[in-house]
């Protein structure tokens, strides 16, 4: 495949495809005919961008007389030029970009070192093509402390990451409600990301994006014009926290009129990633087709979450931004604050769930919440889950505390002696305690569950099974509250497939709009199941929605533990299932080798049957264990085995071994018994334990 011919024509927003030309041939460009009639409508002056050699040129260009929509070179200005071949693109000073993108951030503000910046273009890291001209790349520069001795991970003695107060200069730390990233973005964006970006969307859909940075927006919006226009990192303020957004507005948006535009939001990471790499191309997308589907508009909205690390979008302050953010649309960009879809997946499946709850019932509705793969782990985070079928949790514990050595057993904070578990609920909702948050402000709370019913949302949960970042009995949990609230569920189960989505998110949030768009109600009920139409490793992603005769049996374990500590598990099925866990050791020789020898030792972890639900609309019914087992094993290899009987039958059903979350990974379900404690939040650890952010066990589905 050869590389895009990109190129970036200074200011210039390219108009049409760049197009390699020259030699002996006229050089002439065909536009789409939405940008032709655009240009002529306003007498435009049109400019070939011409790159030879790593130089940029202007040529004068005129329509041509012999083909329609294609512009030119004009005879007076080609001179020589046609002698030499080169990459040309349409230019015209009637549209240009602001660039640099804006990211608030100056390496050069604080003494010696960064910090942030209204209007600062600079960054820690940043967002470039790789050499293939294909994907966009995320370089981090010294965020993370290269000093081995000491406890904390992030470079706070040359960067302000925290604010430029007196008493956030010494944070080391992220901190409950201060986080990094909250007002900055941590990437500069090279303007090839950005003009990219813009000539997929033209080759997609016919039209291009403008680049406006929201510090100098005013006067720099443009009404009907043939073009997406994106506005980077708007400041927000509410009760005296800070957070960024950045607004995509539809081809053909217009500050007046008179129905107003459904707005789509996302609460993500990083507003400069989230915009050029994560979310925001999808997000175009989604307006390109929309718009093309309906010949209607839609305004896209893209928050930072209040912060990129240390925040998951769970602090107090959450509802003053996502009230802002939304805010700014209405006021600014002609948004319809009734009409919100909120999608997101991960931390932004939460995000979008909180939108959608807004209990404290600020100016906005959220019409549809589509949340993938959203975390709901934090109301029964324990050590031993976190250490087992939950292995990116202390990943997780060291990027948002700051603390290194966090995942030993016996680290407790240094100023407030918590445990670390207790210190990274803290520092992530401002409560220890997980019961406490149960009662107050958490998810399953009357507070947020009140919220959430009277704001009349339709939601949609998408889950995978054995997800590396929490376990699968927290989303039938709450998928069971939030229908006992009357409120609509679609509740997506993804067999196998971890933190990772089995429908696409953003096809889901494309219907919705179009449903808003054409007065329509889509239907949000019922709990529809999925597994992978493929066992081959390479076709994991692939999934078909199936119709189980019983709930099907699965099991989420852990994949590496240290000798001596528990095997934590969770069992799910019908209530009244008989089941039997067994461990069957295997020869390590044999098995490193990719042979299977069973040394004869069968051990069993746990056995008995499964209670009743715990709530009556729960999915199904489960039981979680940890097994003090592995006190007696040795270091090695050992292979799950998993056997059960439903209620009235007689015979018992094995589930395969073969039947393994992971794909291409190992063949066999196995539980590897290691002779010392690893670092759990190690990238080695990560690569081994949770392969594509999905964990270990079994599934019959």
């Amino acid at each position: 495949m050869s590389k895009p011919l990109c190129f970036v024509p200074g200011p210039f927003v390219p108009l049409s495809r760049y197009v390699q030309a020259g030699g002996h041939e006229p050089v002439t460009i065909p536009v789409s005919r939405a940008v032709a009639e655009y240009l002529r409508r306003h007498h435009s002056i049109l400019k070939l961008a011409c790159q030879r050699s790593g130089e940029v040129t202007y040529l004068n260009a005129k329509w041509s007389t012999l083909y329609e929509d294609t512009v030119e070179v004009e005879a007076e200005s080609a001179g020589n030029s046609n002698t030499a071949e080169g990459v040309f693109v349409l230019v015209s000073p009637l549209l240009t970009n602001m660039f640099p993108v804006v990211s608030h951030w100056d390496n050069h503000s604080a003494e010696g070192g960064g910090r942030f910046r209204y209007g600062g273009t600079d960054g820690i890291g940043k967002l470039r093509m790789d050499e293939a001209g294909e994907q966009v790349i995320s370089e981090h520069v010294r965020l993370y402390n290269s000093d081995a001795d000491s406890p904390y991970v992030y470079n706070t003695e040359d960067y302000e990451l925290f604010g430029e107060g007196e008493a956030e200069k010494t944070l080391k730390t992220p901190q409950f409600e201060h986080y990094i990233g909250d007002r900055y973005s941590l990437y500069a964006v090279d303007d090839l990301v950005a003009v990219s970006l813009s000539d997929r969307m033209l080759k997609t859909f016919g039209y291009p994006v403008v680049f406006i940075n929201e510090s100098r927006e005013e006067g720099a919006l443009v009404d009907d014009a043939p073009v997406f226009q994106l506005i980077s990192n708007s400041l927000l303020v509410s009760e005296n926290r800070h957070s960024l957004a950045s607004y995509l507005l539809p081809p053909y948006w217009n500050r007046a009129n008179a129905k107003r535009y459904p707005l789509l939001f996302n609460g993500y990471y990083d507003a400069n990633e989230n915009t050029f790499s994560t979310v925001g191309p999808s997000f175009l997308e989604i307006i390109g087709k929309t718009l093309a589907s309906t010949g209607q508009g839609v305004v896209g909205i893209l928050w930072n979450g209040g912060g990129y690390i240390g925040s998951r979008s769970l602090q107090g302050s959450i509802y003053g931004g996502i009230g802002a953010a939304i805010a700014r649309a209405r006021d600014h960009y002609g948004g319809d604050a009734d009409q919100v879809v909120a999608v997101g997946g991960s931390r932004g499946g939460l995000t979008a769930l909180l939108a959608g709850g807004n209990p404290h019932r600020l100016p906005y509705r959220v019409r549809y919440t589509l949340c993938y793969a959203p975390p709901l782990i934090l109301n029964g985070l324990t050590r031993e889950y976190a250490e087992g079928a939950c292995p990116l949790i202390w990943h997780v514990a060291e990027v948002d505390t700051g603390y290194r050595d966090i995942w030993k057993d016996n680290w407790r904070h240094p100023e407030t002696g918590s445990t670390a578990i207790e210190t990274l609920l803290w520092t992530l909702t401002g409560e220890s305690d997980p019961g406490r948050l149960k009662e107050t402000a958490g998810l399953e709370s009357e507070f947020f569950l009140s919220g959430l019913k009277a704001g009349g949302t339709k939601l949609l949960i998408n889950q995978g099974t054995h997800d590396a970042f929490t376990l699968s009995r927290f989303s039938f949990a709450f998928a069971a509250q939030v229908r006992s609230y009357g409120i609509p569920l679609r509740h997506e189960i993804g067999y196998r497939f971890g933190h990772n989505n089995c429908t696409d998110l953003y096809e889901q949030a494309a219907l919705c709009l179009k449903a808003l768009l054409q007065d329509q109600e889509l239907d949000f009920t019922g709990t529809v199941h999925y597994r992978r139409r493929s066992p081959a490793a390479g076709e994991w992603e692939q999934a078909e929605r199936f119709s189980p005769a019983h709930q099907p049996v699965f099991l989420e374990a852990p994949k590496l533990v240290p000798a001596g500590s528990p095997v934590a598990w969770t069992l799910y099925g019908e209530q009244g299932m008989e089941y039997r866990l067994e461990l069957e050791s295997l020869d390590q020789q044999a098995w490193e080798q990719n042979k299977q020898v069973i040394i004869h030792k069968r051990i069993t972890l746990a056995s008995g049957v499964l209670p009743d639900k715990r709530h009556p609309l729960e999915v199904c019914s489960w039981q979680e264990g940890i097994s003090p087992s592995a006190d007696g094993l040795s270091a090695g290899y050992y292979l799950y085995g998993l056997t059960y009987r439903l209620r009235g039958e007689l015979d018992w059903t094995e589930v395969s071994p073969s039947r393994v979350p992971q794909p291409g990974v190992e063949p066999q379900s196995v539980l590897r018994i290691l002779e010392e404690q690893p670092n759990p939040a190690s990238e080695a650890f990560r690569a081994e334990a949770a392969v594509l952010c999905i964990s270990s066990g079994l599934s019959e589905a």
